[in-house]
């Protein structure tokens, strides 16, 4: 655990190097944002600054609510968990079940009116853990323990709207200052007696330029918090400057020097596009968010052509690889199915191909626009310099949203929710506290779902819930000190080459480290005339000489060693790469998901028609379904029995004329046809891809090789989940 926890000194001696080597500025993580490196140059006591010693750990906190039974008749159940994550892990650790560390559960049976008094205990440790406690360490289990100081600062708060909105104490989404971001004033709708958040209201000449927005700032936050303080016992005074302010009173967190009140908090991606933009857009083209017509545009679908889409979505889960996304119900009938990582996997791969020909093309264009801002966001790694650009994409997009749905009138303020305003901070979020898969809560609605089992007493839940907590926390504590593991053993006999854990039933030859084979494997291997014919094919190439003269077919035959054949059926790509299956290892029961399709590269040469010319290789992308993976050798020299193996794919290639799915000016990559089987050299594999079927005779390309952040979930022993 104390290497694991080396990851935030790691970031800093990283950052260093890029600065000293004058290396472009790159966001990959939350030690990149300007709020701990603000802190890294911030004094707390004396000449010691905030995280000066590679032990110092920073948090990030979170909370939300459940329902603990979901027919009780007679009131409510709910029941907030408070958790820490420990940004000092890696990301590929930091949010699994066993590293994070719920510090309590707020009881219902309603949810609280003021969180600061079931935060008290909380805030108290956080501030010893800021004034440093003396703790031991020790490189080894027979090291001797060494003193060090252990401090520990709260950098990041998470979670959805309400749930910062009680931690911040502020008044949240329906109030005249409704963002935690900026001062924007907010429109009060007499329609529904909402306040809603235009940038331009409705009658006004002209609107306030998203690009100038009065931020809030944490000096403005402390000086709020006093003025409200003086007005104590006045409640009508009191009540009317809360109200302007859009703050309700100071919070616990406001006493802890690590937190920046105003950039601490970013809007969470899963719930404001994943849970709110994409469902609202839906609504919107399907003619039924909050009764608004569509009054001057023209964006609501033909009925029979979102029957159609839905029918489509249902019938794409077969051809789309389990790691892709879960069940995808018909979108059309059964929408209140769909969570958060259906919605997103829908209006980032499905959407562009299946609204394509259904959406004006107007609308189409805009839809494409927040697609891609929503890629970009989801970028693993960022550099500095390309934020200016994602700006200006989202304030276009906000201003065309304006302008193309809400259409400036006052009938249509429900258009202008705070989920739409605030996307317009998501770049300074960024800035502030790292890329924004930081600091989503996934994690968060994941603890609840792990909980919500505990409360099997449905006359005290809340106490069954405790007990659950502290002896969590406890076994944790055990397994940690005497070196258990946290979860059961792995039913899986694993074992490790280099970095990377094998299974009993994988292969990793060394002249291939990136590729694990996996079953069915046959060993005995008789090629027929077709398989003989592409293997010839593929090594006249690689072993044409420069005089033009190469191999004749039964020399190259001779040379390709048949008793070293052996076939696999389903490879993976190694360090958490794609998993691939061959048609032959293909699941044909109902329930099968089809990851047999991959994307895959080569290097031709663009001179290739002019022999006089030198070579110019260039990438082209190709997708194509796997038929068999070979293991081979080839003798290059029959004498001295030189050898030279070889691990090949027979594929049959779809025919997409080199258009790369990835890329954002290819929304939908479609083919009618695909080629006789050839062969390819298996490190030309990149990814793994689904399809889905636009006519009979249409399939279009599902390509998700940008470095984008997506949900992966592990199951009990720690492992990747796979549904294949």
């Amino acid at each position: 655990m104390m290497e694991k926890l080396n990851y935030r000194a790691m970031c800093d001696i990283e950052a260093e190097e890029d600065r000293t080597q004058g290396r472009p500025e790159v966001i990959q993580d939350v030690f990149d944002g300007e709020i701990y490196n603000t802190l890294r140059r911030t004094p707390l006591d004396g000449a010691y600054h905030f995280f000066d010693n590679p032990e110092d750990l920073a948090l990030g906190l979170s909370t939300d609510g459940f329902t603990l039974f979901k027919r009780r008749r007679r009131g409510l159940s709910t029941a907030w968990p408070i958790i820490l994550i420990n940004y000092n892990l890696h990301p590929r650790y930091r949010t699994r079940l066993e590293n994070v560390i719920c510090v309590g559960v707020i009881p219902g049976p309603t949810q609280c009116k003021d969180i600061n008094s079931f935060l008290v205990p909380v805030i108290e440790e956080l501030l010893l853990l800021e004034r440093g406690v003396v703790s031991l360490k020790g490189s080894d289990a027979f090291a001797r323990p060494v003193q060090f100081v252990l401090r520990a600062f709260l950098i990041m708060l998470f979670g959805d709207i309400p749930a910062v909105s009680k931690l911040l104490a502020i008044k949240g989404h329906n109030a005249i200052r409704p963002c935690r971001a900026c001062y924007i004033h907010a429109v009060w709708c007499d329609h529904n007696s909402t306040y809603y958040v235009p940038l331009t209201p409705p009658g006004a000449e002209q609107g306030l330029p998203a690009q100038h927005l009065p931020m809030r700032h944490h000096a403005l936050f402390l000086q709020h918090y006093e003025e409200l303080e003086a007005l104590l016992g006045q409640k009508g005074r009191y009540a009317d400057l809360a109200k302007d302010l859009g703050i309700n009173c100071r919070p616990m967190f406001a006493y802890l020097k690590s937190i920046n009140l105003a950039a601490c908090a970013p809007y969470d991606m899963m719930h404001l596009i994943f849970e709110n933009l994409v469902p609202n857009m839906i609504l919107h083209w399907t003619g039924e968010f909050k009764d608004v017509n569509q009054g001057t545009g023209a964006y609501r679908l033909a009925k029979e052509d979102w029957v159609e889409i839905g029918k489509l979505t249902a019938g794409a889960g077969k051809t789309i690889p389990s790691a892709f996304v879960g069940t995808l119900p018909d979108i059309a009938k059964d929408r209140k199915l769909y969570k958060a990582e259906a919605f997103s996997f829908w209006f980032l791969y499905l959407g562009p191909i299946l609204l394509k020909d259904c959406l004006p093309r107007i609308y189409y264009e805009h839809y494409l626009l927040i697609r891609e801002v929503v890629n970009r966001i989801l970028q693993f790694d960022m550099r500095r310099d390309s934020l200016d650009e994602l700006d200006r994409m989202i304030r276009q997009w906000v201003d065309e949203y304006e302008r193309l749905y809400y259409q400036y009138q006052p009938e249509r303020l429900p258009t202008c929710p705070l989920t739409i305003h605030a996307l317009l901070h998501m770049v300074y979020y960024i800035r502030m506290t790292g890329p924004l898969w930081a600091s989503w809560a996934y994690v968060m609605e994941r603890i609840c779902g792990y909980f919500l089992p505990a409360a099997k007493n449905r006359s005290q839940p809340y106490i069954h819930l405790d007990n659950h907590v502290a002896r969590r926390a406890q076994m944790h504590i055990i397994c940690h000190k005497y070196n258990m593991p946290v979860l059961a053993r792995s039913t899986v006999k694993w074992r490790l080459d280099g970095r990377e854990r094998l299974s009993s039933r994988e292969t990793r030859y060394p002249d291939f480290p990136e590729v694990i084979l996996g079953v069915p494997v046959n060993r005995c291997v008789q090629p027929d005339t077709q398989l003989w014919n592409q293997l010839t094919k593929y090594f006249g190439v690689v072993y044409k000489p420069d005089n033009g003269r190469g191999f004749s077919a039964a020399e190259l035959r001779e040379r390709i060693d048949q008793a070293s054949i052996v076939r696999y059926g389903r490879l993976r790509l190694a360090d958490d790469g794609d998993r691939i299956r061959t048609v032959g290892a293909l699941r044909t029961d109902t329930d099968g998901r089809d990851n047999t399709y991959m994307r895959y590269e080569l290097l031709p040469d663009r001179n290739a028609r002019w022999r006089m010319r030198e070579d110019r290789p260039y990438v082209q992308v190709n997708y194509g379904q796997l038929l068999d993976i070979y293991y081979l050798e080839f003798i290059e020299d029959l004498d001295e029995n030189i050898r030279q193996p070889y691990l090949l794919a027979r594929v049959r290639t779809c025919k997409t004329n080199g258009r790369d799915a990835a890329l954002a000016e290819n929304p939908s990559v479609t083919y009618t046809e695909i080629t006789t089987p050839d062969i390819i050299h298996i490190n030309t594999i990149t990814h793994v891809v689904g399809r889905v079927q636009t006519d009979a005779r249409t399939w279009a390309i599902i390509d998700r090789s940008w470095n984008g952040m997506r949900t992966q979930f592990v199951d009990g022993n720690g492992d990747v989940e796979h549904f294949d």
